[in-house]
């Protein structure tokens, strides 16, 4: 659980900052409000590997923690930012849980467990 944790403040970090430096980019004004639905969005999907795989044992990590998912999120991420028919605001967000989810992947693939590479 106190992972599950890290990963979520970790995933809200990135989701907030990706955000604000979506909006630098674009000489727009940082909503705060949106900032903070961004950061609890980027916290549900830091946390959401742990979500869907529940770390009840050390061996806990399949397919929502693999490296064919990052890949997976890479390429979601990539879909997201080709397509003119998205608002400008449903891509940030979009961009911002993606990011959020990787951030835990890209953690967890730093331990000695590492991420498996599909199952």
């Amino acid at each position: 659980m106190p992972l599950t944790i890290l990963h979520a403040g970790v995933g809200a970090a990135a989701a907030a900052a990706a955000y604000a430096a979506d909006l630098a980019m674009n000489n727009e004004p940082v909503d705060t409000q949106r900032l903070g639905h961004t950061a609890l969005l980027g916290a549900l999907y830091g946390a959401m590997p742990d979500i869907l795989e529940p770390p009840t044992n050390r061996y806990h990590r399949k397919f929502f923690h693999s490296a064919a998912t990052l890949a997976a999120a890479v390429l979601v991420l990539e879909r997201i930012e080709r397509r003119e028919d998205f608002r400008s605001g449903v891509k940030a967000a979009a961009r911002s849980a993606m990011l959020a989810y990787m951030t835990h992947l890209l953690l967890d693939s730093r331990t000695p467990m590492g991420l498996p590479l599909v199952f």
